[in-house]
């Protein structure tokens, strides 16, 4: 059970003292998970920062080429064309997902993760394309790619969206106990990753630059949804069990 800090009725106003017990209450058993966060976004950062750093300085990292050209030795017409399918999921197919995910939610009620769903993927596109133009960094030329891309480089696109919605999609699950749901979720978004190397169009620091400011980029909205549920939410569930009805949303 999710002990959270009690609301109060709507005719009692939440003087100082309520509040600030409230606020106790909520740090002593949320600490755990924001020191977590914490760590991931100081290292994703740190990650990012790095990598940008030498993208911005126009270098060229060592190891982007040797793991392109492994990667380019598991080339297989069953894998490429696998492949090209896990891309087209990844963009424009996330968009599909994106859009009937919301008004599923929204259906449903759960419209604080509808939003958040929304301003996870939308936020995601929109900083991926300004770091693109910030950065201008060429596609690779390792050898040809299977597709065609035209947009910048870095960071990939493809895996800040992926990260932006399946990584979205497992943390709800993972709050409802759904762990294996939840791990796949993560592992079809990292595949996504991967085929950007796989097909040509991205150098490995292109997708682990995008890994990092995605996850940063989904910490701050799952951040924001989680004290919007826990603070603000007309109807706050439990930490497991199903997906609640009616105007409740999913712990």
């Amino acid at each position: 059970m999710d002990d959270k800090p009690e609301h109060p009725s709507a005719d009692e106003p939440v003087g100082k003292q309520q509040y600030n017990e409230r606020l106790l209450h909520y740090l002593r058993h949320s600490w755990r998970i924001w020191l977590l966060g914490l760590i991931v976004v100081g290292g994703a950062s740190s990650i990012f920062i790095k990598l940008a750093g030498e993208v911005w300085e126009q270098e060229r990292l060592a190891w982007d080429v040797p793991i392109m050209l492994a990667v380019h030795q598991l080339s297989t017409p069953w894998l490429d064309t696998l492949m090209i399918g896990v891309t087209w999921i990844g963009f424009p197919g996330a968009i599909a997902v994106t859009a009937v995910g919301a008004i599923w939610f929204w259906w449903r009620g759960w419209r604080a993760v509808a939003i958040a769903l929304l301003a996870s993927v939308i936020g995601s596109s929109l900083l991926n394309m300004w770091l693109k133009l910030l950065f201008a960094r060429p596609r690779p030329s390792v050898f040809t790619p299977l597709i065609a891309e035209t947009t910048y480089s870095f960071p990939s696109g493809h895996t800040m969206g992926a990260v932006s919605l399946y990584g979205f999609a497992a943390y709800l699950l993972w709050r409802q106990g759904q762990r294996v749901w939840a791990v796949g979720a993560l592992l079809f978004g990292l595949l996504i990753a991967f085929s950007r190397i796989y097909l040509g169009v991205h150098y490995p620091s292109d997708v682990i630059g995008a890994l990092a400011v995605g996850v940063v980029w989904l910490a701050v909205v799952a951040a924001g949804y989680r004290y919007y549920r826990d603070w603000y939410s007309p109807a706050r569930t439990e930490e497991t069990g199903t997906l609640p009805a009616e105007d409740e949303s999913p712990a």
